[in-house]
């Protein structure tokens, strides 16, 4: 069963996955951001959103803001990263560093060679 983590940024939800199947697609249509390349699912919809997901046989996980770090890797501004950004479901930019907060673990893990934990400072802007 593939796992879809959901996380609760201000006052929505993404999450980032791409389907094979397109029923699915076309039943989240609606939530899809062509521009940000994810769904974005307001929070009076999330259990909707979650239901038809669930029923085409995905695990949905809401990943809470606290625990929004687990899934972050900050790096640098103008590194090079078109890759890390296809795995990513938001971006933060100050100063010269990015944080990228990215679509599971996995992708954390893969892309932690590159750059770094957030810390406490970046933490409270997640």
């Amino acid at each position: 069963m593939t796992k879809i983590n959901l996380f609760h940024i201000d006052n929505i939800y993404v999450f980032k996955h791409y389907f094979e199947e397109s029923d699915i697609f076309e039943e989240l249509r609606d939530y899809y951001n062509s521009f940000e390349y994810r769904f974005e699912v307001k929070e009076d919809e999330v259990e909707d959103a979650v239901e038809k997901l669930e029923k085409h046989g995905y695990n949905v996980n809401i990943v809470e803001k606290r625990d929004i770090p687990d899934y972050t890797v900050v790096i640098g501004k103008y590194e090079k990263h078109a890759d890390l950004l296809k795995k990513s479901v938001d971006v933060i930019e100050v100063g010269d560093k990015k944080a990228l907060v990215l679509k599971d673990k996995v992708a954390k893990e893969e892309a932690l060679d590159r750059g770094e934990e957030p810390d406490e400072g970046w933490e409270t802007r997640l």
